[in-house]
């Protein structure tokens, strides 16, 4: 059981493909990328770090968002649309703490089963997702090896 390699279940999406899907949809992409990760990030997590149940929220959340922003004006009233941009601003700073939580505590998983600093924390806090993406695309294609900084090196 000790010599068992961990493997990672993470799926290579090319960088650019993750951020033009964030732009399009204004962010919505960002809690997919945690939900369609949820079984590797379940598997990797065994303190139950990062709060799936909670992206399952924020997802639908920015989901509602992302409607309200493209319909909103057309449907509500002035009084309603104010509202609703109140809330808006409220829970964009909620999904934004969880957003770099988990994104941390990703890096924490990954740094723990190689052993050694891979990732920049500031290039996390300016890029998240697409920092990690990039990052888990390098590792795929190191083949999830021990040492991560030795097979870049070859």
């Amino acid at each position: 059981m000790e010599n068992e390699k961990f493997e990672w279940g993470f799926k290579k999406v090319k960088v650019w493909f993750v951020v033009l899907l964030t732009w399009l949809t204004l962010g919505v992409y960002l809690g997919y990328w945690f939900l369609k990760e949820r079984n590797t990030l379940k598997m990797a997590d065994k303190r139950k770090l990062i709060p799936i149940k909670i992206w399952w929220l924020a997802t639908i959340f920015l989901g509602l968002s992302f409607l309200y922003n493209l319909l909103g004006r057309a449907i509500l009233t002035p009084y309603g649309f104010a509202l609703f941009n109140s809330f808006d601003v409220i829970f964009s700073f909620y999904f934004l703490g969880l957003l770099y939580y988990s994104v941390f505590r990703v890096r924490d998983l990954l740094e723990e089963e190689y052993r050694e600093a891979i990732f920049r924390p500031w290039l996390l806090v300016l890029f998240h997702v697409w920092y990690l993406q990039f990052k888990i695309n390098r590792l795929e294609a190191a083949g999830n090896e021990q040492s991560y900084k030795a097979t870049i090196a070859k």
